[in-house]
């Protein structure tokens, strides 16, 4: 049970902040069935765990999450084709948090201040590069960790650019992507003084202590342990020099313009792998500040992408059969976010968000006819008896009710409840 209040503690630390919010936002989330057959057919997964899955789709594909901020706090309601399902209220002041539920309607759990400022202390120490061993100085962490690479790639980068000579324009007429252009600018890339650059950039993380304590630290979680500093390094420096030696050989580009001082234009590069013969070629269209694409091909099996047109975006990235895409699109008052996994035609994933001014609690979070338990209590409990009460409403009232809503508004994930009911 320890768990159950180490997550309703988490819960509420979170719903502290949503206050800041002006607006209710409600959310709605779909699934599509055939491409996620396609992704689990792909995968390897059997067909006859099909009818598991589409019970656990119809469930996500009829819920609806409205977060709507209060004045003293926020009520979260989970709806099932808009008939509220399960509510959840939070009340935050100067002494602490209170929580009420429709999952628990005879309850009110509370927390004092004390306890949400330990927690958040706790969470920030855990997060990398933002947290400290006490917890207290996140920010400073971040700036110290900037100005200590800023110092080393600041003079890469400013190479990096300088290395890109522009030779005489070349007038013409030119068509690109459904846009004119009258003048072309061969650009030339000195790509020994990026080599020598990166080459410096190497050793000078080398040789900086705090540098690679630095990046073996941010590493560290992902190889699950890197082992002794020199280790590290050995193998830091092997990387490094892996990438050096995949430079592109001659790289070149052209910059198509026009003289009317349109800030319009088009980038178009190239080059040679070493050792290779295939071309990899990127462009970028830039018409305006919210208006523009860019695309990269290897001339093998990956290709990428990026467009923004007014309020509307969209990513790709495309490696043999594997292909991901993210569509995003910003109409009033909406948030609209489309997710493409191994099917470039139809999204898996479609999640909408809606903002609205107003809203107003409907749950009651009186404490005339609950009993009152304390998060402190509950947690320092050892024979249960604090909350045993709590967790009789729960099984009694709150899930009963859940689930008979669950039943009456998406009937095919009977089989999904009952295979968990079976157990």
């Amino acid at each position: 049970m320890k768990k159950f209040f180490s997550l309703v503690l988490s819960l509420m630390m979170v719903l502290s902040c949503v206050p800041a919010f002006a607006d209710t936002v409600y959310t709605r989330v779909a699934v599509d069935s055939d491409v996620t057959r396609e992704v689990l057919t792909a995968f390897g997964v059997p067909e006859e765990q099909f009818a598991i899955v589409d019970s656990v789709l119809s469930v996500v594909n009829a819920l609806g999450v409205n977060v709507i901020p209060v004045a003293d706090g926020v009520q979260i309601d989970l709806d099932l084709n808009s008939q509220v399902a399960l509510s959840l209220g939070v009340i935050i002041n100067e002494s602490g948090a209170c929580m009420a539920s429709s999952l628990f309607p005879n309850y009110l759990i509370t927390v004092t201040q004390e306890t949400l400022g330990q927690m958040a202390k706790q969470l920030m120490a855990n997060i990398p590069g933002i947290g400290s061993g006490d917890g207290s100085k996140g920010g400073a962490d971040m700036t110290a960790m900037m100005e200590l690479f800023g110092s080393h790639l600041t003079p890469w980068i400013e190479t990096c650019v300088a290395a890109g000579h522009p030779g005489e324009p070349v007038p013409g007429e030119y068509l690109f992507e459904g846009y004119t252009f009258d003048t072309m600018v061969p650009v030339t890339v000195d790509l020994a003084a990026i080599t020598e650059a990166t080459q410096k950039l190497l050793d000078d993380l080398l040789a900086d202590p705090a540098a690679m304590t630095a990046i073996q630290g941010m590493t560290q979680n992902m190889s699950h342990g890197s082992g002794e500093t020199k280790d590290f390094e050995v193998k830091f420096k092997a990387a490094f020099e892996d990438w050096m030696a995949h430079f592109p050989a001659n790289p070149s580009a052209e910059v198509y313009t026009n003289s009317d001082g349109r800030e319009t234009f088009y980038l178009s590069a190239e080059a040679i792998r070493k050792d290779e013969t295939e071309h990899f070629v990127a462009n970028m269209l830039y018409v305006d500040s919210t208006h523009m694409s860019m695309g990269y091909q290897d001339g093998q099996a990956t290709a990428a992408g990026f467009t923004m047109d007014d309020t509307n975006m969209r990513m790709y990235f495309n490696m043999g059969e594997m292909y991901f895409g993210l569509a995003l699109s910003f109409p009033k008052n909406q948030i609209a976010a489309d997710v493409y996994f191994m099917n470039a035609e139809k999204p898996l994933i479609s999640v909408m968000v809606s903002m609205s001014e107003g809203g107003e609690r409907t749950l009651s979070m009186s404490d005339d006819s609950r009993t009152v338990v304390s998060v402190e209590t509950a947690m320092t409990d050892e024979t249960g008896e604090a909350i045993q009460g709590l967790m009789g409403d729960i099984m009694t009232n709150g899930l009963g009710t859940l689930m008979g809503v669950l039943s009456e508004q998406v009937p095919e994930a009977a089989s999904f409840m009952s295979m968990f009911a079976g157990e």
